[in-house]
């Protein structure tokens, strides 16, 4: 669907974002003349979107570093709703993504919405998917890290470089040479019944499901180590799973030249664990 602004509809009172009609945004709008903004995708399931405070304090603290103004979370949540209800959706599960413009020093910000389907197949669930370390290191220094900005070219280069090498996903490295993130997703391994994550520090985006998987593992009992991880490390796991808001759990069957087995749903895998784990959470 194409992008729709009902930012008119926001029902907050003295809001910048008020009154506002469905218009093409402006040109003066820094989202189209820099790519300064914020988006959030939400998976949306038959009873609704997900994780909504989680996507909501993400954007948040994006919108304190940038001085951008969003409204309180309930406004933000009918917003999403009103849109919801009022256009035409995919069959659930899908995606929606909201876009919070960088406006102007004339213009106020924008809420834009979009949705569309979810490209993850039964089978890359059931069998896997590759992974590739990338030659380019990630900046962890860089402030952009720890937002979701609509500034994502170095992102779909990344991972473009990625896919034409025959790979899924294209994983980042940081400047020090410790595991940061996957180009959209951040990157979960498994070593001797315990499972590893790169720290926030190592430069990679603090994701809503990797926040929510690290709850699962804590409330199962499961022990948990952030830090500085290198590709060694993750190619002598015993499982490497994916994770983001659109995929959850994704289990990784190879990882440059290594290659995994991916454990039934049956086994005692961590992966698969997590995953039912994330998916009665969501439900």
């Amino acid at each position: 669907m194409t992008s729709k602004d009902y930012s008119q509809n926001l029902p907050v009172r003295n809001h910048p974002i008020q009154n506002q009609p469905i218009q093409d945004l402006p040109i003066q709008d820094r989202l189209v003349l820099f790519g300064y903004g914020l988006f959030e995708t939400i998976r949306v399931e038959e009873h609704g979107p997900t994780c909504l405070e989680r996507h909501y304090q993400r954007m948040q603290q994006g919108t304190l570093r940038l001085g951008l103004d969003m409204p309180h979370f309930s406004d933000w949540q009918k917003l999403i709703h009103f849109y919801l209800d009022e256009n035409p959706t995919p069959t659930p599960p899908y995606a929606l993504r909201l876009t919070l413009s960088g406006g102007s020093s004339e213009l106020p910000s924008r809420i834009l919405f979009h949705t569309r389907t979810i490209s993850y197949t039964p089978a890359h669930y059931a069998h896997g998917v590759g992974v590739n370390f990338l030659s380019a290191p990630r900046n962890e220094f860089s402030p952009l890290c720890s937002l979701k900005t609509t500034n994502y070219l170095e992102n779909i280069l990344a991972r473009e470089v990625a896919q034409r090498a025959g790979f899924f996903e294209g994983l980042w490295c940081n400047t020090q040479g410790f595991l940061a993130e996957g180009t959209m997703s951040n990157l979960f391994f498994v070593q001797a019944g315990e499972l590893h994550t790169p720290s926030l520090s190592c430069g990679c985006l603090p994701g809503t499901r990797r926040e929510l998987v690290l709850e699962l593992a804590a409330s199962l009992g499961i022990t948990v180590h952030e830090g500085k991880f290198t590709r060694s490390d993750v190619q002598q796991a015993d499982e490497v799973f994916l994770t983001n808001a659109l995929m959850g759990v994704m289990p990784v069957n190879q990882v440059g030249e290594i290659r995994f087995p991916v454990a039934t749903e049956t086994g005692s895998s961590l992966t698969h664990k997590l995953k039912k784990a994330l998916l009665i959470a969501l439900t």
